[in-house]
């Protein structure tokens, strides 16, 4: 599955003109098979050891590059550090407000509020933002 996605963003570099680094490379495939939506700088310190002279600003780039490519998205959760994952079918996330801990969960796209919303405001709307906040298991054990 995940060489599916590579093989995706290494066909979007060479569309849009761009090398393919060994440190793209390695970012790549990090979030290819991360599925816990890692940080700039969980990203980098798992790399260092492969990589030494990788630094935080290149992971910063090319994260940004890849996000414009639309290769990953950026999840931004209030003031916490910004996280990653690849682009894939459209999905929800439950944030623990504890420990930070996301998880993904599939639900019906939200259609009728999309249309809703349409209606009410007037935009055509392209996409919605969704996330649901709680406490995760290992935090309620933590407390109990």
């Amino acid at each position: 599955m995940y060489q599916h996605r590579l093989d995706k963003g290494f066909k979007l570099f060479k569309l849009n003109g761009l090398k393919m680094t060994l440190q793209r490379k390695a970012i790549m495939e990090y979030l290819a098979t991360s599925e816990s939506h890692p940080t700039a700088d969980d990203i980098f310190n798992s790399l260092t050891k492969k990589l030494p002279s990788l630094t935080n600003a290149t992971v910063y780039n090319n994260l940004k590059c890849l996000k414009n490519l639309g290769i990953i998205n950026e999840l931004t959760f209030g003031q916490a550090s910004s996280r990653y994952e690849w682009a894939t079918s459209l999905h929800y996330h439950v944030v623990c407000l504890s420990c930070g801990k996301l998880r993904d969960f599939n639900y019906p796209r939200l259609t009728d509020v999309e249309l809703f919303a349409e209606k009410k405001s007037g935009y055509s709307i392209n996409r919605h933002h969704f996330e649901i906040y709680g406490t995760c298991s290992d935090c309620n054990h933590k407390n109990i």
